[in-house]
């Protein structure tokens, strides 16, 4: 086997592992057309960026389960685990098919603890079956939060369209 051969990677299989013991929870977020996830990949993106917010990453251990990485890529949602990528490693060789592996390994990380951030949220409000409230309420108290620390205010910005 040439040289090529062995570091040729399938992207589009590598698998994105999230803990099997989540499932309660992605079942709470996505039980009825009332949320706010279309699908069960949109809801790993907001988890992983609600662990890159806090700063938190956590292993994914024990029993798991995966979405592989051409469904992410179907509707452009991959750009967040290479995004992530990224931001952990700061080395655009981190992209290169061979070490997409690494990325993938950053997204579980963020997206495993931004799972177990956002149980406790709605641990913490049990009379919001359905969790969207609690998820909204999150959402815009994290926007205040960041827009009180940032010093540009929002009529500072232009953008040109």
């Amino acid at each position: 086997m040439s040289d090529v051969q062995a570091d040729s990677v399938n992207w589009r299989t590598i698998g994105v592992k999230r803990e099997r013991n989540h499932d309660a929870l992605i079942a709470r977020l996505s039980a009825d057309n009332k949320s706010i996830f279309q699908y069960l990949k949109d809801l790993m993106v907001f988890a992983a960026m609600v662990g890159y917010s806090r700063g938190e990453r956590r292993e994914v251990e024990g029993d798991t389960v995966e979405i592989i990485l051409e469904t992410y890529a179907t509707d452009e949602k991959d750009g967040f685990i290479y995004l992530l990528g990224l931001l952990e490693h700061r080395d655009g060789h981190i992209l290169k098919d061979q070490n997409l592996r690494k990325c993938v390994e950053v997204f579980e990380g963020y997206c495993n603890a931004g799972l177990y951030i956002i149980e406790g949220w709605l641990d913490d409000n049990p009379g919001d079956p359905s969790g969207i409230e609690t998820l909204l309420h999150n959402i815009y108290s994290e926007m205040i939060e960041n827009e009180s620390s940032d010093e540009t205010s929002n009529e500072e910005i232009e953008i040109e369209v």
